[in-house]
């Protein structure tokens, strides 16, 4: 079972989102990401979230409270 991390701090730009694809629609079922943004940019996690929800993952997210990151952890499920 993979596991790939990307972090997209300090900011998000249209190359990590173009990564992200590439990322999301190559890995198999059952293979999980992690995705660490910065707190003030969690109002871009929608984004993040429709290309992994288009690309078949179930998704979770933890947000910046204590500290400055907000995560998403996501999983490939099974088409």
């Amino acid at each position: 079972m993979g596991y790939i991390s990307l972090d997209f701090r300090p900011e998000i730009t249209k190359a990590e989102l173009a990564k992200l694809r590439k990322v999301a629609s190559d890995m198999e079922a059952g293979q999980h990401l992690s995705i660490t943004l910065e707190r003030q940019d969690a109002h871009q996690a929608d984004e993040i979230l429709n290309i992994l929800r288009e690309n078949n993952y179930n998704c979770q997210t933890k947000g910046g409270h204590a500290d400055d990151d907000f995560f998403i952890k996501a999983k490939k499920e099974d088409n």
